[in-house]
């Protein structure tokens, strides 16, 4: 009976997770990753707890999972649109281009969580030109 318990426990968590996902808003989303970036982890832990309510092992799992680039935000009545060429590849390699290794690492930063060290790597692994 201890094993049934404990997934219906878990299934608890997994719902308490989702509904807690739906309540960050995409600028509190960039505020935590700001916060991890600036190795302000527990801040952000504490923003997440207070916009969602969340308890402290959940709250850190959902920053972990913002920090390793597997949140995923709730969709919303509008679909995203992905045009030819806005991908974040292409746009760091034509910074990358234009000799603008910082602005090329500071994108990579910001959207992904990554540290600058991280960051850096990715930009300087990048070739000039995609390759078909």
């Amino acid at each position: 009976m201890g094993w049934f318990s404990r997934r219906s426990s878990q299934d608890t968590d997994n719902v308490a997770l989702a509904a807690a996902r739906a309540q960050l808003s995409p600028d509190d989303v960039d505020q935590v990753r700001f916060l991890i970036t600036t190795k302000k982890a527990v801040h952000a832990v504490k923003l997440v707890r207070e916009r969602t309510g969340l308890d402290l092992k959940q709250a850190k799992e959902l920053v972990d999972d913002i920090r390793l680039g597997r949140y995923v935000p709730p969709t919303t009545g509008t679909p995203v649109v992905r045009r030819p060429g806005t991908n974040l590849a292409e746009r760091t390699r034509a910074l990358k281009a234009a000799g603008e290794l910082h602005q090329a690492t500071a994108l990579v930063v910001s959207e992904t969580g990554m540290t600058e060290a991280e960051a850096g790597l990715f930009v300087g692994a990048l070739r000039a030109e995609q390759q078909d």
